[in-house]
């Protein structure tokens, strides 16, 4: 490597140690390296930032983000919350297994973390508060809940990655239903276990007939992921097609079906759907320089010859890099992660013959840990206002729940068909 190849490199890390936005970071150090050390002339620089932006699956981005926003403002969610409510609160631990199964059904409709943690946030924890729950304990159910929303497709962290490395969008969708729930139930165990021990209170039962008037309130909700979901399955559409269709779903049943979207409404989903993308998009952008400097400097064929020497097969290999993984979640923020950090172990996976989407699910899970453990903490950031207390007890209490998210991700190392089942079912 050349003297550029080290200029390039330190000043990305100098500009991340100083608060630099990442994209800025990534795209400036890369262009020094991609012109004086792989000779690359600067109008070429202007086509790759253009290429990394002209695909076809990142369409899929904005729209799903898009309709997110427009369900948010439905005016469906208090129904929804009153419906998982009645259905799961009068069990030992029940409301809090409300709060997950809530946060797994909005990911379903959403595919964002943000959106969740906003939702949960402002619906779910007042009523735990209420109910008797403690307040740290109700934020951080919470902040792990809302992770589900990255997790439980249509996610856009599945859909980028396949975008940028070629893997089914639809077969990350498939496997990440079977991680999703399976992250879900072992959260539900450690919600039980802890509401029991602290012996907060069950809700009142509810009489049948308020479930079903609860239930027919969010029938519309219910068919959306029902259409988004299985016109991709079934063939009918791809995962950006089914974008557009949810965008346009959300925009007719919260105009004709709860009525409570309206124009500055759909403004303001517009506004925050605009600043998200844009966030995504410059990141892709920078990690695609980012990304031919490290073939340059032979990288990812670096990281296979060293695997490769260690000998550790398959199942060794997923337990340690999942183990780094979930170290650099300490420093790094998941989206960062999951556009440049985990193609680079892509060629590995390949080379041992473990299949890109069962590795994709895993990473993916790994990641998102991060956006919930300190010093980083994205997650916990926002939070903390959301759920009106301090991101340390958020934290301490969120330690449980990320516990839960660990261990379904050991289960799915060890047993692969609970993620795979679907995967082969429908491939």
């Amino acid at each position: 490597m050349d003297y550029f190849v080290y200029i390039g490199m330190g000043l990305m890390v100098l500009m991340f140690l100083s608060g630099t936005p990442l994209a800025i970071a990534f795209a400036f150090g890369s262009s020094i390296i991609a012109l004086f050390s792989m000779g690359m002339p600067l109008k070429a620089l202007a086509q790759i930032f253009f290429s990394s932006m002209n695909s076809y699956p990142l369409l899929a981005c904005p729209f799903f983000i898009l309709a997110g926003n427009l369900i948010l403002r439905s005016g469906g969610m208090v129904p929804l919350s009153d419906f998982v409510k009645a259905t799961f609160g009068t069990l030992p631990g029940g409301l809090a297994v409300a709060g997950i199964i809530f946060a797994a059904f909005l990911g379903s409709i959403s595919g964002s973390a943000a959106a969740c943690l906003a939702i949960i946030g402002t619906v779910m924890v007042p009523i735990f508060v209420e109910a008797g729950y403690d307040r740290p304990f109700a934020a951080g159910l919470a902040v792990t809940s809302a992770e589900l929303g990255l997790l439980i497709p249509p996610s856009l962290f599945f859909i980028i990655f396949g975008a940028l490395n070629r893997i089914s969008i639809v077969d990350l969708f498939m496997g990440g239903v079977g991680m999703g729930l399976l992250t879900a139930f072992f959260m539900c165990i450690v919600a039980v276990i802890i509401c029991k021990k602290r012996k907060y209170a069950i809700m009142p039962k509810t009489s049948w007939k308020i479930k079903k008037q609860t239930f027919i309130k969010i029938l519309p909700l219910i068919f959306m992921p029902v259409i988004v979901l299985g016109g991709i399955y079934g063939g009918f559409f791809s995962p950006t097609q089914a974008a557009s269709v949810a965008t346009l779903y959300a925009l007719l049943i919260g105009l004709f079906v709860y009525g409570e979207l309206n124009f500055k409404g759909i403004m303001d989903a517009a506004i925050d759907t605009a600043k998200i993308s844009s966030m995504i998009y410059f990141l892709i952008i920078g990690s695609d320089l980012m990304g031919r400097m490290f073939a340059y400097i032979e990288l990812p064929q670096m990281i296979t010859e060293y695997i490769a020497a260690m000998e550790l097969g398959p199942l060794g290999f997923l337990l340690m890099i999942n183990a780094v993984l979930l170290v650099m979640g300490f420093f790094f923020s998941s989206l960062p992660m999951v556009i440049i950090v985990l193609p680079l172990f892509i060629p590995s996976i390949i080379s041992l013959g473990i299949d890109p989407v069962f590795y994709g699910v895993l990473a993916v899970t790994n990641s998102l840990i991060g956006e919930i453990t300190p010093p980083m903490g994205p997650q916990l950031w926002i939070a903390a206002p959301i759920c009106k207390e301090k991101m340390g007890a958020i934290a301490k209490e969120a330690l449980a729940f990320l516990g839960a998210w660990v261990v379904a991700m050991i289960t799915a190392i060890f047993f692969p068909d609970i993620v795979m089942y679907l995967v082969r079912m429908f491939r």
